[in-house]
């Protein structure tokens, strides 16, 4: 017996509802699946930087748009507080943009930010300059890099409250903007982005950090509060160790 109208109207719509049922959880697969990328994509560029640390006695430099994806240096010195993983210094593997950046899985390059901390006041960054750490001592070296909960009542160098400080004296930070990284509005993603970088081939100007405070907290997707950045930083004895262990260090 065939199927009257009303009865194939029907199943369409049931067979509607039941493929509506699967988008979203493959969607949602596809995203958890890119964030999973994107962290493990961090960690293995952290212990690239830390190797390069252990071989060279300090950490590179970020890169610059027009740095082809090597560590900016003019002079000795790194050209950019806040940039982007030196993946050619690093000889690092991925997918590159116009201007040689390292990309995460949403197609953004990857942030990287250094301390400026210069104890010894001989216009050299203690953690970015050949022998620096090993000259002041790990007693006195003073990373500064600050990690907070939320940007709520943050300075340029400070969390609002002890409580809402992950960390407060990190030498170096990587992050990935995540899926909205083109498009977002919560104060707490801004945080991470009040400045810009520009000046390689393809003329594009970079959202980068303004000072030394971050923000990481919880995934959210609600309109003005959304957040799915992605940070990752070593603790200062972190890196020390590695350092100790390779005999660069004290």
């Amino acid at each position: 017996m065939g199927f009257s109208m009303v009865e194939l109207a029907v199943v369409v719509l049931i067979m509607g509802l039941l493929l509506g049922g699967l988008v979203m959880p493959l969607a949602a697969q596809r995203d958890n699946a890119r964030l999973r990328e994107g962290q493990e994509q961090l960690e293995s560029i952290l212990i690239a930087i830390e190797g390069y640390a252990m071989v060279n006695g300090h950490v590179p430099c970020p890169a610059t748009p027009g740095s082809a994806g090597a560590a900016a240096i003019a002079g000795g010195a790194c050209t950019a507080q806040h940039g982007f993983v030196p993946a050619t210094t690093l000889d690092l593997g991925g997918a590159r943009n116009d201007d040689n950046l390292l990309l995460d899985p949403w197609g953004s390059p990857v942030r990287y930010s250094v301390t400026a901390s210069d104890i010894d006041t001989d216009g050299n960054w203690d953690f970015m300059t050949a022998d620096e750490l090993r000259l002041t001592t790990m007693p006195l070296l003073q990373p500064d890099l600050t990690v907070c909960t939320t940007s709520a009542g943050t300075s340029p160098t400070t969390c609002a409250l002890p409580n809402e400080t992950l960390a407060s004296a990190a030498p170096l930070l990587l992050y990935s903007l995540g899926k909205d990284w083109a498009n977002f509005s919560s104060p707490d993603q801004q945080e991470n982005v009040g400045a810009s970088i520009g000046g390689g081939p393809s003329g594009t100007s970079y959202p980068v950090a303004a000072d030394i405070v971050f923000v990481t907290r919880n995934r959210s997707d609600l309109a003005g509060s959304e957040f799915d950045d992605l940070l990752l930083w070593p603790s200062a004895n972190r890196l020390y160790r590695r350092m100790v262990e390779a005999g660069r260090l004290p």
